[in-house]
Formats: structure tokens, C-alpha cells, sequence
């Protein structure tokens, strides 16, 4: 199984998720393609009951967790649908760099 976020090219690999992360992922993907409010769904994600956490010692473990990665770049895809977060376009990238 593999995230793939068309707009900007990410793709996370899932295959190493627990039953537990898979059934989370899905009900993540249910409400990022209904367009859930980028806060409540960052609230979903990102909350305490979210297995992102489960057996993770350190921040690092979090941050490089597939489940992680698939719900951030979720969220952040929202927050630039629902026009909270500028799009940078290729074009802008380059002239900042």
C-alpha cells in the first residue's frame, strides 16, 4: 500500500503499518477527501488518541513514521485546498532559491 499525493509528487510507502495504523489511515483518507476542516482533521490525526504515538520513544520516531508522514502531507494538501496555506509553485521555488 502507498500514499501518493499527485499535486505534489509525495509518496510514503505503508506496507510496514500495524492493522491498527491501516484501519487510521483509512478513516484519514475518508475525511481528507470530504474535505474535513483542516483543523478538525489535524485534530484527528495529530490528537492523543492517534496511533502515531504508539510505541514510539522519541519525537524523531514520530516524525519518520510512515503513518506520519501520509497525515502530514494530508493535512497540509487541505490546509492549501481550503486556502490557509499559499500553494508555492515551481516558478516561486525556483526564484527563492
Amino acid at each position: 500500500m502507498e500514499y501518493v499525493n499527485s499535486e505534489t509528487g509525495v509518496r510514503v510507502n505503508l506496507d510496514e503499518l500495524t492493522a491498527e495504523e491501516k484501519r487510521f489511515y483509512k478513516q484519514a483518507i475518508k475525511r481528507f477527501r470530504e474535505n474535513t476542516n483542516w483543523l478538525s482533521f489535524d485534530e484527528f490525526a495529530f490528537g492523543m488518541r492517534s496511533p502515531i504515538y504508539k510505541g514510539r520513544r522519541s519525537h524523531i520516531e514520530v516524525l519518520q513514521s510512515a503513518l506520519y508522514l501520509a497525515l502530514k502531507d494530508m493535512s497540509l494538501q487541505l490546509g492549501v485546498q481550503q486556502g490557509l496555506i499559499k500553494r508555492t509553485r515551481k516558478a516561486e521555488k525556483k526564484a527563492v532559491a
